[in-house]
Formats: structure tokens, C-alpha cells, sequence
């Protein structure tokens, strides 16, 4: 089972578990109109939860939580904060946050255990991270968002010198790049991906980002990397890239990385990449 479907089985099985209880609810009493949109923010909470992992679900449930407070207002005002109405509220806040935050870390996990699974099609052999093809089809992605709607899109190379792998043997290199890659995983959020490109080079996909924030984080990955090889600075590089001003550079490495004829990069690569980018100039 790809990770698509299993993202549209559970938040249809949420969203059947939450509209009946809210039918069963309304069916045996009267409900006010406020508990039933909270009800169904639930599911709107879960559908980002498990497309977009922890930080989508945590955005979500803040909003529905705003949303709750706001919608409850007037019966605030009326009765004030008594001790029956706090706790409604503590309770939707609960609820929204164990469903966005708890589970979106949940189900942003669940999405690598499925690119596991899925083995030599996505993932990378040696550094179980994304392989080539899957950066690639990321790499596509990115750039068609921000063509279409101007979302932020930036993305972090980091490379490590040829010296640091030169005198190891192949098992010890396979180890070292495996622990590399594990270690890039866990320092960044889980909406965004990791892929290896080869030649000591890894690939930090960062969705919603701009570059400044892709400095920041190459920054802070390279040092982690620097620490854990017991490197020199100058071992360990990292080039920030992000649209629109690297538009051009980021579509060149999407056609390095999936070459083949047959596939889509043109189809954001094409004509349109460089007034993007000479306009941002």
C-alpha cells in the first residue's frame, strides 16, 4: 500500500468515526450548532496532520483551537468564565493537539516506515533516506508550488570532502554515510525530506521555506555533521539554494538527478524558469 492511500484511509476513517459521533450526538440531544463545527474541525486537523506530519497538524489545531475561542465568545460574555465552559474549551484544546501534534509526529514516521517498505523505489539502499529519483520528483514539486502559487520553496546540499571517505573501507563508508544520514533526519522537521545524492552529497527538501531559512538550517545541520565525523569546517560544506532566485539552479540538479526523457521536470524547468529568475535578479 502506498502512503497516498493509506493517507486517504485514515482520514476517511476519522472523518466516519467523528460525523457519526456527531450524529449520534444531535439524535439523542440538542446540540448547539458551535460543538458541532468543532467536532468536524477535527477532521480538518487530522487530514494535516497526516498529509503534512507534525508542523502542518500543529498549525491545524492552533487554528481550530483559535477558532473554538473565538466561536465560544459570546457565551463567554454571557455567562463569563465559569468552571463547566473552561473546561469545554480544555477539552476541544486537548483534543486538538493530541490529534494534530501527537499524531502528525505519529504519522510523519509512519510515512518513512512506508518508504521503507516500499524499498529500492524510493528510498536509498546504503543511507535509508530518499534515493535520487524521489529528490528528483521533490525537487519538481517544489518548483511547480511556487510557480503556481508562489509558495516558498528551498532546498540545502551538504557534501562532505572527498578525504573523509577516501580512506575507508566500503563497509565503514556505508556506516559512516548511514549515521550521516540518521543524524540529518533528526535535526530537521518531519515535513521536510532527506535524500542522498551520491559522492557524499545530501539533500535537505524544505517545503514552505524560504532561503533564509534554508541558511539557517544548513547552518545548523553542518555542524551537527562537522561534530559527529570529528571533522575540520572546511570538510563539511553546505550550499543553500531557493526560489525564486536559484530557480535555474535548482531545475538544473532536478534534470541531474532524473535525466530520463519521459519525466515531468521540463514541465516546470521549461520556458517559464528563467523570467522567474532573471525577474528576481
Amino acid at each position: 500500500m502506498k502512503y497516498s492511500r493509506f493517507e486517504l484511509l485514515m482520514t476517511t476513517l476519522g472523518a466516519l468515526v467523528v460525523v457519526g459521533s456527531v450524529a449520534l450526538g444531535s439524535s439523542a440531544t440538542t446540540v448547539a450548532w458551535q460543538e458541532v463545527v468543532a467536532q468536524l474541525m477535527i477532521i480538518v486537523v487530522l487530514a494535516c496532520a497526516v498529509h503534512w506530519g507534525r508542523d502542518g497538524g500543529s498549525i491545524a489545531a492552533f487554528a481550530a483551537i483559535l477558532g473554538y475561542v473565538i466561536m465560544r465568545i459570546p457565551l463567554l460574555s454571557q455567562l463569563g468564565p465559569n468552571r463547566t465552559l473552561l473546561v469545554m474549551i480544555t477539552t476541544r484544546a486537548v483534543v486538538y493537539a493530541l490529534v494534530g501534534i501527537i499524531g502528525g509526529e505519529f504519522f510523519g514516521r509512519i510515512k518513512y516506515l512506508f518508504a521503507r517498505l516500499d524499498g529500492n523505489l524510493m528510498l536509498d539502499e546504503y543511507t535509508l533516506v530518499y534515493n535520487r529519483a524521489y529528490c528528483a520528483q521533490t525537487l519538481k514539486s517544489g518548483l511547480g508550488q511556487y510557480q503556481r502559487y508562489e509558495t516558498p520553496f528551498a532546498i540545502a546540499i551538504l557534501s562532505l570532502a572527498p578525504g573523509l571517505l577516501a580512506d575507508l573501507r566500503p563497509s565503514r563508508q556505508r556506516t559512516l554515510l548511514r549515521s550521516v544520514a540518521s543524524h540529518i533526519r533528526n535535526d530537521v522537521r518531519l515535513v521536510d525530506d532527506v535524500g542522498y545524492l551520491g559522492d557524499g552529497r545530501f539533500l535537505v527538501m524544505l517545503p514552505h521555506t524560504p532561503k533564509p531559512g534554508a541558511e539557517i538550517a544548513g547552518d545548523r545541520i553542518r555542524a551537527v555533521v562537522r561534530d559527529l565525523v570529528g571533522a575540520k569546517d572546511e570538510s563539511v560544506s553546505v550550499t543553500p539554494l531557493g526560489c525564486p532566485g536559484d530557480s535555474a539552479a535548482i531545475c538544473d540538479l532536478a534534470r541531474s538527478l532524473d535525466p530520463d526523457p519521459e519525466s515531468r521536470v521540463e514541465d516546470v524547468c521549461g520556458s517559464d524558469t528563467e523570467p522567474t529568475t532573471q525577474s528576481a535578479e
